[in-house]
């Protein structure tokens, strides 16, 4: 696993990304840029950005994200690089697990 992260893989197996998430329950996470604000509720997020990270979290790629929500690939696309970029999150993993750790999904 250290050689694969070293690598850039940033998969987690199911189980420790489960431990993961119920070690940081009721953690507080702060946003980046934020002078150390606390990451909002739910409304931080839009619903189509929720719709589209859930999609994600289903282990969905792209182009069936479009396909169900009726949407191009580049809207998909588009939708989790700002999400990346807004909570400075490295890659589409790293947002779910965001958006689950901090309620926001």
């Amino acid at each position: 696993m250290v050689v694969a992260a070293a690598a850039g893989d940033c998969t987690l197996p199911p189980d420790l990304l489960d431990g993961l998430l119920k070690h940081g329950q009721g953690a507080t996470v702060r946003r980046p840029g934020t002078g150390g604000a606390a990451a909002p509720d739910g409304s931080a997020l839009s619903e189509r950005e929720r719709a589209v990270l859930r999609l994600v979290a289903d282990g969905r790629e792209t182009e069936e994200i479009a396909r169900e929500l009726c949407y191009s690939s580049r809207t998909v696309t588009t939708v989790v690089h700002d999400v990346t970029r807004r909570f400075q999150l490295r890659n589409r993993a790293h947002a779910v697990a965001f958006a689950l750790r901090t309620g926001l999904l």
